[in-house]
């Protein structure tokens, strides 16, 4: 009698098993599809999304005066580049940031905020002192001061 109930278990066990290992891929699949989905290429958008985000774009531009004035003015109110000497001016296609910066880091934060603020494409022509500047150039910016 015990061997009659134990033959049954095993049989019975054998299917569960088969279930839950069914069960289990079938759980890992569709958990890699969504994950896919959310974090590959582009994912960050569809992340916020699927989280219920907005993302913050700027207002719709009037004029590519209107995108001058909002790339100054973000330029202007950040306490690292207010005392920067950048220009931007209109392109064809875009806004261009001239000028000299001290760091690397304020002229990666000028385009950021420029592209941010308007929503154009940046030309990044920020010169960094002391890195990028060629002997020609010290030789100009010595006469000039």
């Amino acid at each position: 009698m015990q061997l009659s109930v134990a033959r049954r278990v095993e049989r019975d066990s054998t299917g569960e098993l088969l279930a839950c290992v069914l069960l289990g891929l079938g759980a890992g699949l569709a958990t890699g599809f969504v994950l896919s989905e959310m974090y590959g290429a582009g994912g960050h958008r569809r992340v916020g999304r699927f989280l219920g985000r907005q993302s913050q774009r700027p207002a719709p531009l009037r004029s590519l005066a209107d995108g001058l004035e909002r790339a100054r003015a973000s330029l202007n109110a950040d306490p690292a580049l207010a005392h920067e000497p950048i220009e931007v001016r209109a392109r064809a296609r875009g806004l261009e940031l001239r000028g000299w910066v001290a760091t690397r880091a304020a002229r990666s934060l000028a385009y950021r905020l420029a592209h941010a603020s308007t929503g154009l494409q940046v030309a990044n022509h920020l010169v960094v002192r002391g890195e990028d500047e060629t002997d020609a150039v010290r030789e100009e910016s010595s006469r000039s001061a």
